[in-house]
Formats: C-alpha cells, sequence, structure tokens
C-alpha cells in the first residue's frame, strides 16, 4: 500500500494537469450524484466547502441548497484557537483568503459541526471502505472529532482517478459515510462499493 504522501504526491501531478473544463464539467456530475443522496435531500443544515484548484466544485450544489432553503456552512479559521470550524455561508456573504488559501466569509456566524446533518467533505484520495486521504493538516478529521452529540453524514467528492483500492488510515482519521465520484456512489459500508 503507498504511503499517504506518496498518494498526495500522485494526485498533485494529476490534478495539476486537469483541464479547468473538463473540471467543470465532471465535478457536475459529483455535484448532481450528492444531491440525489437520500441524506442530502433530507438535511436542513449542509457543510459544504469552498473548492480550491483542482477539487470538485461545489458552487451548484451550494446554490441547490439555498434555492430549498438548507442553511450552508463552511470551513473557516479560528484565530482564538488556531483550527477550522465551520461558519454560516449566507450567500451574499464577502469572501476573504484565510490562512491556507482557502475561501472564507468575512462575518462569522460559527456553527458546531454537531449541529449539520450532512457535511460534503474534499480530499486527496479515498477508498471503498470510506479511507480518505487529506492534504494533511488534519482540518476535517478536528473538526469531526469535536462533534459531540454525533457527527454529521459524510460525503467524500472526488473525481474516479481519486478512488484507490485501500488508503492508509490511523485512528485519528474519520472515514467517510459515501464517496461520489462523477462515475460512481460508493457506500463505504459495502466492501465491493458502488451500486
Amino acid at each position: 500500500m503507498r504511503t499517504k504522501d506518496e498518494i498526495r504526491a500522485v494526485i498533485r501531478e494529476k490534478r495539476g494537469a486537469l483541464d479547468a473544463v473538463w473540471v467543470n464539467d465532471n465535478s457536475g456530475s459529483v455535484e448532481r450524484k450528492a444531491a440525489e443522496l437520500i441524506e442530502f435531500r433530507k438535511a436542513s443544515i449542509v457543510g459544504a466547502y469552498v473548492a480550491m484548484q483542482g477539487e470538485v466544485r461545489t458552487d451548484a450544489v451550494i446554490e441547490q441548497c439555498w434555492q430549498e432553503n438548507k442553511q450552508v456552512c463552511v470551513p473557516a479559521y479560528r484565530a482564538e484557537t488556531k483550527h477550522y470550524d465551520f461558519v454560516k455561508l449566507d450567500r451574499d456573504a464577502r469572501m476573504v483568503v484565510g490562512p491556507s488559501r482557502i475561501l472564507e466569509p468575512e462575518e462569522k456566524q460559527w456553527i458546531p459541526a454537531d449541529e449539520l446533518d450532512l457535511m460534503l467533505v474534499p480530499g486527496v484520495a479515498f477508498d471503498s471502505l470510506g479511507g480518505r486521504v487529506g492534504h494533511g493538516g488534519g482540518h476535517y478529521d478536528r473538526i469531526l472529532g469535536r462533534a459531540r452529540s454525533g457527527m454529521p453524514f459524510t460525503v467524500g467528492l472526488g473525481f474516479e482517478f481519486q478512488i484507490f483500492d485501500r488508503v492508509p488510515t490511523d485512528e485519528s482519521d474519520v472515514r467517510m459515510d459515501v464517496v461520489v465520484t462523477e462515475k460512481r456512489v460508493i457506500r463505504a459500508q459495502s466492501a465491493e462499493g458502488a451500486r
């Protein structure tokens, strides 16, 4: 099995070669599949993310949330604790660049992770058991680890080339309930995965 750093290097190279049109088109397929999940349809408060270069975009699914009167939250850096938490994202929010070059709302209304019904999670790589390799900062694992009254339903968003047979995980890594790519929906409890 490859190490997390080896996987990050492979995916970084593949992402660097992606065409923006390809990313937009395939992101749309991922977003549509995610929005069709029964868990998404039932969710009132959705955690999303503002995509960085090469990540599955979330613009359309965020817009759909607003149209369906779902509350949307995204990660933002909390200076006093030096870690990321979720904040409410309004349609007219003024966005600023945070310390990890991630766009976040300038005005911050903090929302505890355990108030989210569903969380859309980016990743570098995923596997069919819900394993996830992130960028290495541990931000999502820490956010989910702080959810005291129950974790939200987690949906990893990635492109098909980011799916590995197995990715290395340890005790601090939070597994995804579902992983969605442009080609399939992988439910983590099923070892063979696709439906």
